[in-house]
């Protein structure tokens, strides 16, 4: 018996020592925690703005905002870098609007739509400027944009590619009621205006 105290007590203070040292790490981290939080608010800076609601909440559901972060003073250079973010809160979480690539579908997009939302030739200037809100043109890329309505589908063409045009696709119903949105690279023959 006096032999299983010796040991008893060996592993209380082996482990002892290893909640002390987890303890002190702890410490440590957090201190390095704090100084790295203190250099990214001395050298970044965020900003949120909403993004015209009044246009906004004719098409929209939810509000969306434009975050801008800008990053100052890093490696020693005077220039300050920018990246913007276009976000939409749907009172329980921010996303962001879907990446556009080729061909591609757009059910967040859709789900954003207000139900009441009526797509015609009164209020396709209105989503095109929620359009370009949402999915602003680069300032490189020569400005394309038109839009009409065609087969049943409206089409909102943003950029050339190759001489193709590309853009949104909008499918309705006899309503008016938006069906469906994707993004097309390039439509058939048949379909440009």
């Amino acid at each position: 018996m006096f032999q299983v105290l010796p040991k008893f007590s060996r592993v209380l203070v082996i482990g002892c020592s290893f909640i002390c040292s987890f303890n002190c790490l702890s410490q440590v981290k957090e201190q390095v925690s704090k100084r790295l939080d203190k250099f990214i608010s001395e050298s970044c800076k965020t900003t949120y703005e909403e993004i015209d609601s009044v246009r906004i909440s004719e098409v929209l559901k939810y509000k969306v905002y434009c975050i801008t972060q800008e990053t100052k003073n890093l490696y020693g250079q005077k220039k300050k870098s920018s990246n913007m973010f276009i976000v939409i809160d749907d009172g329980e979480q921010v996303q962001n609007f879907e990446q556009i690539g080729t061909n591609t579908a757009l059910p967040k997009l859709q789900s954003y739509i207000r139900g009441d939302f009526i797509l015609n030739p009164q209020t396709a200037p209105l989503f095109q400027t929620i359009l370009d809100f949402i999915y602003p043109i680069a300032a490189w890329k020569p400005d394309k944009r038109e839009y009409f309505f065609k087969n049943g589908k409206w089409y909102f063409l943003r950029d050339a590619y190759f001489r193709s045009k590309q853009g949104f696709e909008i499918s309705i119903d006899t309503d008016g009621k938006i069906t469906s949105i994707s993004y097309k690279m390039k439509w058939d023959e048949y379909e440009q205006s």
